[in-house]
């Protein structure tokens, strides 16, 4: 049986509807047609996949059918390399098995000395803000010091302009390539094309300072990831796809929901008050802080890190009942599956006690993808995301400036549209 299928243009296929507004597309089509929807983009069919059973299926993936030879992980790779994000079978396997140590729960348990000491500094900054603030620029650079100094034993405060505005461009122009129904061969020097290079260059030419660096002195006394990668003997292009793909997802997605979960928790004064309860009677530093877990997991359950992703079935499968041929792709958007009021009643609401009270069934939420590929810094990100909140909402209050535009901009992540301003002020108590 084929799976149900939204109207379409001739020629673009759903292709203009999706780049419209995806997110709230793919949200319909879920509850109109789920739980698998055919869709065409340009010449290329693709199927989404709503049911948690059906992703079980495709992330798990027993017979080894499902691959991440796409449209979207070949252009990633045009901006990483072939690192963890978009590596495959035996590179994959020696690249995980090599960076594990770096993310064991002894060694995170270590870096959470420098998580907060990173965001008891941006505290003191923020204290000191006499106008309103860009949070998320602010998130991003805390994040991407915490990466660094954790990750690569170095920091790279002074270069975090010239990341950010690489990484910027890097999603602008992954996404627009990933979406476009059709699309010219990178080696064409286009404008974007050029743009790709330089910012992919400069990302690179960063990281290769700091290798060129650790070679010349010598392993850290506690193993971090380029320590890890030089033992590896592999080459300083492999080494490199590894650090980029570390740097850019390492950082800019926990930056995003740390960014949401203040927008959430200021929107929300009953539930910030929980949150503040909860931190308010233990002492600094306390790692048991399940309000503040149930928070941040609503927060992503409403703004995934990965809001979407794709695999490739290397031959014909049966999903739902439905027929996935061979060659196609099969896109999970945990952005709609996250909002299947089956499992999550109301899904817009901003609700902690879905997480306080219970779990949801197994890959019904997903922010950090699921099966074997979940990803390696989940536990490193969700320590990081709570020292941070923690610290923060101890001593600072914020206020989210009126009138700003809320919605998501779905790129790679789900960054915010336009930019989020608050007023930060420290705690009266």
């Amino acid at each position: 049986m084929l799976a149900a299928s939204p109207p379409a243009e001739p020629i673009f296929g759903h292709a203009r509807t999706l780049a419209s507004d995806p997110l709230r597309t793919l949200v319909r089509w879920m509850e109109d047609y789920g739980p698998i929807v055919r869709f065409r983009v340009g010449r290329r069919v693709a199927h989404v996949v709503y049911s948690p059973d059906a992703i079980r299926r495709v992330l798990s993936d027993p017979d080894g059918i499902y691959g991440k030879d796409t449209h979207g992980y070949r252009t990633l790779r045009l901006f990483v390399g072939d690192g963890l994000l978009t590596s495959e079978g035996t590179q994959w396997k020696n690249q995980r098995r090599a960076l594990a140590p770096a993310f064991h729960r002894q060694s995170v348990a270590k870096q959470v000395r420098v998580m907060s000491e990173v965001a008891t500094a941006w505290a003191a900054e923020l204290a000191r803000a006499k106008e309103p603030v860009a949070i998320d620029e602010i998130t991003m650079r805390t994040t991407l010091e915490i990466v660094t100094r954790c990750l690569f034993g170095t920091d790279l405060k002074g270069d975090a302009s010239e990341i950010a505005q690489a990484i910027g461009d890097l999603q602008v122009c992954a996404n627009r390539r990933i979406t476009a129904p059709f699309t010219l061969p990178f080696a064409i020097p286009t404008p974007e094309h050029l743009r790709i290079r330089r910012a992919r260059a400069r990302l690179r030419g960063l990281l290769e300072r700091l290798v060129l660096a650790r070679r010349k002195r010598g392993p850290s006394e506690e193993p971090d990831a380029i320590d890890l990668l030089l033992a590896t003997n592999e080459s300083d292009e492999v080494i490199l796809d590894e650090l980029v793909t570390l740097l850019v997802a390492g950082h800019e997605s926990t930056a995003n929901a740390l960014t949401w979960a203040l927008v959430l928790l200021a929107s929300h004064p009953r539930e910030l008050a929980v949150v503040r309860e909860e931190l308010d009677g233990k002492p600094q530093g306390a790692t048991e802080l399940p309000c503040l877990r149930a928070a941040i997991d609503e927060t992503m359950r409403l703004y995934p890190p990965a809001w979407s992703f794709g695999r490739a079935p290397r031959r014909a499968d049966v999903l739902a009942g439905c027929e996935i041929p061979a060659g196609g792709l099969v896109m999970i958007v945990p952005w709609a599956t996250h909002r299947d009021r089956t499992i999550f009643p109301q899904p817009e609401a901003f609700d902690p006690r879905r997480f306080r009270d219970g779990s949801p069934p197994p890959f019904a939420f997903l922010p950090f993808g699921g099966g074997p590929r979940t990803c390696i810094g989940h536990a490193f990100a969700r320590v990081e995301m709570q020292v941070v909140l923690a610290t923060w909402l101890r001593v600072l209050d914020f206020e989210l400036v009126a009138g700003q535009d809320l919605t998501p901009r779905p790129l790679i992540t789900l960054r915010p549209r336009d930019g989020l301003r608050f007023r930060v002020r420290p705690r009266e108590n």
